[in-house]
């Protein structure tokens, strides 16, 4: 699998920039690994990081979401593009190399049927890779770290149950955990680690107050950005001082996000 140059920028100008810095990090992951096709993204959502990561299609993405998918097709990221939910694929069994799954899983209220599912429509062999929140993650953001600087921590505890359930976040575990559950499902895994530490986070958590307009844009007319050749003119500014700032996040003990890579036994495995 091939990928594009200066997703770093490309993605600045085209999302809110603490979704622009996750999603960066989240592509140097991904650029390390052997990515071999047929290839199903899992919750592609609006095709944005397939879009401005992999200089190829891929060859199914997967939403509930018809709006996404609309703009998923807008964007030409894949071959197919399929709505239905994780648990309920309609392709045969073994029928993907790999299978990604980028910030997703955290999202779904009961992963067993989905993981059933990956496993269901991977070749014996075959990879999953996905991302994830930890445990770390709300306890990261701006307010959390305050409220327990000041030893406040059942409000902090209370602020993180709001967050998470604001941003829809059913599943932040520890790496351990999520391991145990992946395994459980019949899966090797053969890579897991930590990335985007507390810094990265909390700025993140902060930048998020900036994009506002970008989430109305994304409500009323489904892209984040609506003039990116315009904000191209103004992005490159901040470009060294960011990348600077994550050069080192993408693999991070204690992270506030996880990678796991996975794969299905074969037979002979058990």
């Amino acid at each position: 699998m091939r990928f594009k140059p200066n997703i770093l920028l490309e993605y600045l100008c085209m999302a809110p920039f603490a979704l622009a810095i996750e999603r960066s990090l989240e592509s140097k992951i991904y650029q390390k690994l052997i990515i071999a096709p047929p290839i199903l993204d899992l919750g592609c959502g609006d095709g944005l990081f397939a879009h401005l990561v992999f200089d190829e299609k891929i060859d199914t993405g997967v939403d509930p979401n018809p709006r996404e998918l609309t703009r998923a097709a807008e964007l030409g990221g894949y071959r197919e593009l399929i709505q239905c939910y994780g648990a309920s694929i309609p392709r045969p069994d073994s029928s993907y190399n790999t299978v990604l799954s980028n910030s997703v899983l955290e999202h779904i209220p009961e992963l067993q049927p989905v993981f059933r599912e990956i496993f269901r429509i991977l070749v014996p062999g075959g990879f999953l890779y996905f991302t994830v929140p930890t445990d770390l993650f709300e306890k990261y953001t701006a307010v959390s770290r305050l409220l327990r600087a000041f030893k406040l921590n059942q409000l902090a505890l209370r602020y993180e149950r709001f967050y998470n359930n604001f941003w829809h976040q059913n599943n932040c575990f520890p790496p351990e955990i999520w391991r145990e559950i992946v395994e459980s499902q019949g899966f090797i895994v053969t890579d897991i680690y930590t990335y985007d530490p507390q810094k990265i986070c909390t700025i993140n958590d902060l930048l998020v107050l900036f994009s506002l307009f970008s989430y109305i844009m994304k409500k009323s007319v489904n892209r984040w950005i609506l003039l990116p050749r315009l904000r191209r003119i103004w992005v490159p500014l901040f470009l060294p001082a960011i990348t600077k700032l994550i050069e080192k996040a993408n693999q991070s003990d204690h992270g506030g996000l996880v990678f796991i890579s996975a794969r299905k036994k074969v037979q002979s495995e058990g």
